[in-house]
Parts: structure tokens; sequence; C-alpha cells
């Protein structure tokens, strides 16, 4: 797949999270776990919402499923105030299968090294609207960069 790769000065997105950790393996049943956590939280307050998004943390180990919120929610159990990082970062678009995202990983990891710019190890996935066709399922993958831009 060939990966369109921008630079951008991301904004904050604030976000409703549940915290956790994943194996490879576990990381997809993870990631719906705490997401399933975080969306009764929001319905019950009636807070409006947009998409999903999960934020890394220099690998698996510490990573914040969430959703965004536009407005106020309260903290309950779990589920936490969070946001994405603002900065600069890489960003590029994946269609399809989320178990094939590695190739936007590796295309996003090759443009730093041929740019000579040093992601910071923090990174977020923003998931597009739900489609039944893979290949309408969007995700948006962003690596925070060090330094300006």
């Amino acid at each position: 797949m060939d990966y369109k790769i921008t630079v951008e000065e991301a904004p904050p997105r604030q976000l409703a999270v549940a915290r956790g950790g994943a194996s490879r393996a576990e990381l997809g049943r993870t990631i719906i776990k705490l997401l399933d956590t975080v969306w009764p939280v929001l319905r019950s307050q009636q807070a409006k919402t947009g998409h999903n998004v999960v934020v890394y943390f220099g690998g698996l180990e510490h990573i914040e499923p969430g959703v965004e919120v536009f407005g106020d929610f309260v903290d309950t159990g779990d589920v936490r105030h969070s946001q994405t990082p603002a900065g600069p970062a890489v960003t590029t678009t994946h269609w399809g299968e989320y178990s094939e995202i590695a190739g936007a990983y590796a295309a996003l990891a090759s443009w730093c090294a041929a740019n000579g710019r040093q992601p910071t190890g923090i990174s977020w996935e923003v998931y597009g609207d739900w489609a039944d066709d893979a290949q309408r399922r969007r995700t948006d993958i962003y690596l925070l960069l060090v330094g300006a831009t």
C-alpha cells in the first residue's frame, strides 16, 4: 500500500480513556475491553462523543484506549480524562483491516529516517466510522516528533 505522509502541528484531542497494557497477541481484545469500559460511562452522562482513539506511550505496556469527548464528563471508576499529545507529528491514513496497520507504521518510520526526524515513541490512532467493508475502514496514525517543525 502507498501511504501519503504529512507533518502537522497536532492539536490535543480531549479524551475519556481507560488505561491498560497488552501483548501484541491480545492487543485487539484489550482495546475492545477497555473501550467497553469507556462507552457506557459516556452514554450514561450523555457526553458528546467523537471517534475511538488509542494512545500508545512507547509500546504496548502503557496504552490509553478511549473516545474523543466534546464538552465535559465526570471521571468514573477506571474512566479518566486524558488527551492526545500536542505538537509536531508525522501522520498517514491506513485504509483496511486493523491487523494490517503495520505497513503504515513502517512507512512513517521510513519517512522519519529519510527526513532526519526523530519520533518520541508516543503515537496514537484515530479510528474512523465503522464499515463492514474493511477497505472502507479509516485509521489515522500519528507519531509525535521530537522538536519543532
